[in-house]
């Protein structure tokens, strides 16, 4: 009898952005730089707006009136990424969210042992058991080990949720502070830094974003 219950393919959904590019980086596609001095992308779009308080898929919206009339109305980039993975806030997501990979990875290792010396206790018994007693024993240790199998691909997917939901805080936090900003710039509009063609820097604010996090959070 040879099965394979091997729990090594869990591994690459333990893996988070600063690891190996865990669910953010693997499908971010080639983009133009920003700038000569800074050729970084940014987020997919489908990944950049955090979830608005009322009318899904709408980007939050500034008072005209905060703007003072006649003055000159600019545009400005953010690099939603960067803002979060250089934050104190993204820093300390990242810590928590690689310690608990190696935790699951180590735990996915115990149990790979194990159940591997259980297949091989089995095997060497299988010459001194009845084929009904046997085959008994076969179904019971497959159906532990298809179990946990279930079990730790559930465990890695919470840890991805986990990581994602943590992210998708950090957006919703960030708002207030980008809406200050775009006051503080008389802004219209703040646009995905990966979806823009050309930008002077000076009308990024990622760091800026990243400054007034870290003072408030």
């Amino acid at each position: 009898m040879r099965r394979a219950f091997r729990l090594n393919h869990l591994a690459p959904a333990l893996i988070w952005a600063g690891l190996s590019g865990f669910a953010w980086a693997q499908a971010r596609p080639p983009v133009s730089p920003l700038s000569a001095e800074d050729s970084r992308p940014g987020l997919p779009a489908a990944q950049t707006a955090a979830p608005a308080a009322s009318g899904e898929g709408r980007a939050p919206l500034v008072n005209a009136a905060d703007t003072p009339a006649g003055q000159p109305v600019a545009v400005l980039v953010l690099d939603v990424d960067q803002a979060y993975e250089t934050s104190a806030w993204g820093r300390r997501a990242k810590t928590d969210i690689e310690a608990a990979a190696r935790q699951i990875e180590a735990d996915n290792k115990r149990l790979e042992a194990q159940l591997t010396a259980e297949e091989q206790a089995l095997t060497a018994e299988r010459a001194t058991l009845a084929p009904d007693v046997f085959r008994r024993k076969a179904e019971e240790f497959d159906a532990r080990a298809q179990t946990i199998r279930r079990e730790r691909a559930e465990v890695a997917r919470d840890l991805g949720s986990r990581a994602e939901a943590d992210r998708n805080a950090f957006l919703n936090a960030s708002l207030p502070v980008v809406t200050t900003l775009m006051q503080e710039h008389q802004a219209a509009v703040v646009l995905d830094r990966r979806q823009t063609l050309l930008a002077i820097t000076a009308v990024d604010i990622t760091a800026q974003l990243v400054a007034r996090m870290d003072e408030t959070v």
